[in-house]
């Protein structure tokens, strides 16, 4: 039992005499959220197209950035002489951070692709609505046609005329009795 605790001790001692990451720096977790919106504002920027946008707009986002974590710039300044004076730390920082920036650009392209799918979706769906649209119009337009032939052929092989007195009296007229 005597040597459980005494290797359980030597452990505690060797835990706890490691250097950690002093109170009055920005702790690494926290360090890497900043690190991320910082990136992603210098990002923004660089798309400006006039730098001189750029200047004006990135101040306001870096003073949003400290405001979120309640730090200032001289915080963030000295954090980052710490950090880089430790480049484990640093490193383990940005790997984290770069598996978070290609996790969020695959998200952002499997979000594109389904509204381009669902874009196509409803196109084509536009497009069979005015296929059928125009089929019916065609098929409405060509019977349109064929009517009015029919009705021009008519009129031109067999005229009709008005029955008065006169043609009545040249109609033959046959006895019911013969009318089987």
């Amino acid at each position: 039992m005597t040597r459980i605790l005494s290797i359980l001790s030597i452990i505690m001692l060797a835990v706890a005499c490691k250097p950690g990451v002093p109170k009055d720096i920005i702790q690494p977790e926290k360090m890497e959220k900043i690190l991320l919106d910082i990136h992603v504002a210098d990002a923004y920027a660089s798309f400006l197209a006039n730098q001189d946008s750029a200047k004006k707009v990135v101040p306001p986002i870096y003073k949003g950035i400290y405001q979120k974590y309640g730090i200032d710039s001289a915080m963030q300044a000295k954090s980052m002489d710490y950090y880089y004076k430790h480049p484990d730390i640093l490193n383990g920082m940005y790997e984290r951070i770069s598996s978070r920036l290609l996790k969020a650009k695959e998200n952002e392209q499997e979000r594109l692709n389904k509204e381009m799918k669902a874009l196509e979706a409803k196109q084509l769906k536009e497009a069979e609505k005015q296929r059928k649209k125009d089929s019916l119009q065609k098929l409405s337009d060509t019977l349109g046609k064929k009517k009015s032939t029919r009705k021009d052929s008519l009129l031109k092989t067999a005229p009709i005329k008005k029955i008065n007195r006169k043609n009545l009296k040249k109609i033959k007229t046959v006895p019911l009795e013969d009318v089987k």
